[in-house]
């Protein structure tokens, strides 16, 4: 579907005189960093003890926040264009808590 033509179940007027609204990554790290800590839980903060877990997990957001921010200048620097997106930090997060989980806490 051309999504300039709509679609035949919903009348083109409909659509020109609908509010549109994007959702735009925060200009800035410091704003992105701030986007980025609004999605952590507290119960994601405290689902461990370990005294590497916060600043692991800050870790995790601040390369989210570069990754994110990087993406306005397109292809420079980077080889492969990638958009690491809120899945990617969600799984980010999920494998540093699982491998702390594992770690042998005599090792720490």
């Amino acid at each position: 579907m051309d999504n300039n033509r709509g679609s035949p179940s919903v009348p083109i007027n409909l659509l020109q005189i609908g509010l549109k609204y994007t959702n735009e990554p925060p200009q800035g790290v410091k704003a992105g960093v701030k986007r980025t800590y609004n999605g952590v839980t507290q119960d994601q903060l405290d689902i461990t003890n370990m005294p590497q877990w916060k600043p692991m997990l800050y870790t995790v957001a601040i390369l989210h926040t570069v990754v994110q921010e990087r993406r306005k200048f397109g292809p420079l620097g980077w080889n492969i264009p990638y958009e690491f997106n809120q899945a990617d930090l969600t799984a980010s997060i999920q494998f540093l808590q699982n491998h702390l989980d594992d770690m042998d806490l005599d090792m720490v």
